[in-house]
């Protein structure tokens, strides 16, 4: 019978003393306090407790628990500086707030949900992003990194566009020469759009 023992040994723990944090070196997360043992255990095998943890960073109170994480990711949407030891990622943010997220089609449909009212439509913009914390705080925030944002063409915007182009182009184009079928599509699909609302 094979039975899996928690190793005892040195857990791959560091402390964020900026913002009162354990980071695990291993997996590149941030751990709110009470899921420390949990974690150690299931992902490394390591077993402790809330006194082994205070002994082996040699710090007399606990860091910020899970509920106190919550708060602060509530507190700090945007990071001047990122959290060390957490990898900082290209991703997305929208301009009306400080939502951010890996991917723009999530900023895309929360732009969508939460600023639809709006008198300027928020576009998406390309900026660095953090995930501290996984399971259900897992929420990406802003690190700004003193680079320029850079605006996300919205779709809806660059197939207009290159409409426009398309029919510029549509009189100076030879016989011989192909059409994109892309925009052939888009541009029978505008003209039955227009027809059927008159």
């Amino acid at each position: 019978m094979n039975v899996d023992i928690p190793r005892v040994g040195h857990l791959p723990l560091a402390l964020n003393q900026v913002h009162n944090l354990l980071t695990c070196t291993e997996c590149h997360i941030g751990l709110p306090f009470d899921w420390v043992p949990a974690h150690m255990k299931d992902n490394h095998g390591l077993k402790c407790d809330q006194v082994r943890i205070l002994l082996q960073l040699d710090i007399v109170e606990r860091t910020m628990n899970s509920m106190e994480a919550k708060d602060w990711l509530n507190e700090n949407k945007v990071l001047a500086n990122p959290v060390y030891g957490i990898p900082v990622i290209d991703g997305y943010g929208c301009s009306g707030c400080s939502y951010s997220a890996r991917k723009s089609k999530v900023i895309y449909n929360h732009i969508s949900d939460n600023h639809e009212d709006a008198v300027v439509r928020p576009k998406a913009l390309e900026h660095k992003v953090q995930k501290v914390f996984s399971s259900h705080l897992k929420e990406y925030i802003r690190i700004i990194d003193g680079g320029d944002e850079q605006e996300i063409p919205d779709w809806q915007d660059k197939l207009s566009t290159q409409f426009n182009q398309m029919m510029a182009n549509l009189n100076t184009t030879m016989p011989t020469e192909g059409l994109d079928l892309r925009l052939m599509n888009t541009f029978i699909a505008k003209i039955r759009y227009r027809v059927s609302y008159l």
